[in-house]
């Protein structure tokens, strides 16, 4: 009697789609001096499978204006359809728009838009998915560190 035998390539299904976005901000310290914060940063996994993600980086626009960059070097899991907030620590490049954005009497919230890439290990290869985010941020907590 003989057996049937199947076999297959058993590879890893691609991750979908994994969204990022920006909670609020908290001040390093008493003042801005040094042109970082701690940025909340959530991921939804809404995969059926988890996902592990071995870093990350960050680049933050306010009103469509660059502002600075955030890498994480932390390893993230997610379970499947789950949310993971971690914090970064971002250091700003364009601490004069902030200062602009937050001063006076002006409304502290602000369109954001954050494009993150994530890296990730399948089999031998690295591999990074990238996620752009759109929303709106209060800057009220660093508003208050640069008066």
């Amino acid at each position: 009697m003989g057996g049937l035998l199947f076999t297959g390539c058993l590879s890893t299904p691609p991750i979908g789609e994994i969204s990022v976005s920006v909670e609020n901000f908290q001040p390093i310290g008493a003042s801005l001096a040094e042109a970082r914060a701690i940025m909340n940063v959530r991921f939804v996994n809404e995969n059926l499978v988890p996902v592990a993600f071995s870093g990350s980086t960050h680049k933050l626009y306010l009103n469509g204006t660059y502002v600075g960059k955030a890498v994480n070097i932390e390893p993230i899991g997610l379970a499947p359809l789950s949310i993971s907030v971690r914090d970064v620590v971002i250091s700003f490049d364009n601490l004069a728009l902030i200062r602009q954005l937050t001063s006076g009497d002006r409304d502290t919230v602000v369109s954001y838009r954050l494009n993150s890439v994530m890296s990730y290990q399948q089999g031998d290869d690295k591999e990074e998915l990238k996620a752009e985010t759109n929303g709106s941020l209060d800057l009220a907590p660093l508003a208050a560190q640069l008066k």
